[in-house]
């Protein structure tokens, strides 16, 4: 649908109104930072509408008119991480500098490292607090898992089309497990009797085994990084 225009000397010009649309998504891209930067800080027990305005720079009263509560905040930084974490497993799996075959090694590397870092441990450990005492957090909570997983399907069923759909989603899922496990086992005590590098490297072997198709050739492997 076109904006009607706006006459002005006669003269008639459309309304300024994605300029507004980009604002606002700009502010609302920067409220949520701020919030999951609260989150991490304080935990869900310390996160407050206050200490995210203060966060995040603006007046309470701002905060409100984007956000009336505190759970409509939390269910819309639920919704900014699955596009955050999405955005980043689009440009991951198009980086071309990754050898072809060497995509699921990468991956796995990848995300089991990025899953134990302080920023990455303390949101997730803090939504899975969350979502015991609210159910709408916990839908959210399960709808970005799901949401994730499906993306990262996607995204590898496109660079791998001859490979199986459900191998690919039961990689992906298997995955998931390793993925939110890590935090679980190795986000506040990184030194255990089996040594992390070692579990990133055993669930690169388990995967290749759930979907042959994904693992890299002969000639892959010799041009592997050591």
């Amino acid at each position: 649908m076109s904006e009607s225009p706006v006459k002005r000397n006669g003269i008639a010009k459309p309304r300024r109104r994605r300029t507004t649309k980009r604002v606002a998504s700009s502010t609302t891209d920067h409220i949520l930072q701020a919030a999951r930067n609260v989150l991490v800080r304080y935990g869900y027990a310390g996160f407050t509408t206050r200490r995210v305005a203060e966060a995040a720079a603006i007046s309470p009263g701002n905060l409100s008119y984007h956000f009336p509560s505190k759970r409509e905040l939390l269910q819309a930084l639920i919704a900014w991480l699955v596009a955050d974490y999405s955005g980043q497993f689009q440009t991951f799996l198009s980086n071309a500098e990754i050898p072809a075959g060497q995509e699921l090694q990468h991956l796995v590397r990848w995300l089991l490292a990025d899953a134990v870092t302080e920023v990455g441990v303390r949101t997730f450990r803090e939504l899975w607090a969350m979502s015991l005492h609210d159910p709408v957090i916990r839908r959210a909570t399960d709808n970005l898992y799901d949401e994730l997983m499906a993306h990262v399907a996607a995204l590898l069923q496109r660079s791998h089309p001859n490979v199986d759909a459900k191998a690919i989603r039961e990689v992906v899922q298997f995955l998931a497990l390793m993925s939110e496990g890590s935090i679980v086992l190795y986000g506040t005590r990184y030194r255990r009797a089996v040594p992390f590098d070692r579990i990133i490297e055993l669930t690169i072997q388990l995967l290749e085994r759930i979907a042959p198709g994904l693992q890299p050739t002969a000639a892959a492997r010799r041009r592997r990084p050591k």
